[in-house]
């Protein structure tokens, strides 16, 4: 089971980015023709909001294999930890206002080690991914093969 981040915000932000993009266009065509074109420049500059988004999904998963959890983050620099399922204490849910409008939610791991928790924002379904890390960890079902 892999599970990742939510791409529901970056999509939003990137219809509302081309949305924009062609409001600038159609000024810079229709209204000031003369503008040079560096006014381009200016419906471009928001797309880097999706692209973070994006980039924010691709380096940061959460792997349950067997019987250990596997948290990734980076891209370039990357950090790795692993956690033992027989080990985890705490599996739960933490939903902010913006959170529960967008259906997503933050996922965090904890054991009892000092740094023994991992958590890991806007995951699609939270509160499910949650209680199948849980049955995983009592030996119920591996999840293997799924990605969330």
């Amino acid at each position: 089971m892999v599970i990742r981040p939510s791409l529901r915000k970056a999509k939003f932000s990137l219809v509302l980015c081309t949305v924009f993009l062609l409001v600038v266009i159609w000024f810079w065509r229709a209204v000031v023709p003369e503008a040079h074109w560096v006014i381009l420049a200016v419906g471009l500059l928001p797309f880097a909001a999706p692209l973070m988004g994006w980039l924010d999904a691709v380096r940061t998963s959460l792997t349950v294999e067997g019987t250990v959890v596997r948290y990734r983050h980076g891209l370039v620099s990357e950090t790795m930890r692993a956690m033992d399922l027989s080990k985890l204490q705490n599996v739960f849910v933490e939903r902010t206002l913006a959170q529960r409008m967008w259906g997503v939610g933050t996922l965090v791991l904890e054991t009892a080690s000092e740094h023994g928790r991992i958590a890991i924002a806007d995951i699609d379904r939270a509160q499910e991914v949650a209680d199948l890390i849980l049955k995983a960890s009592r030996g119920e079902g591996r999840g293997e093969g799924k990605s969330l």
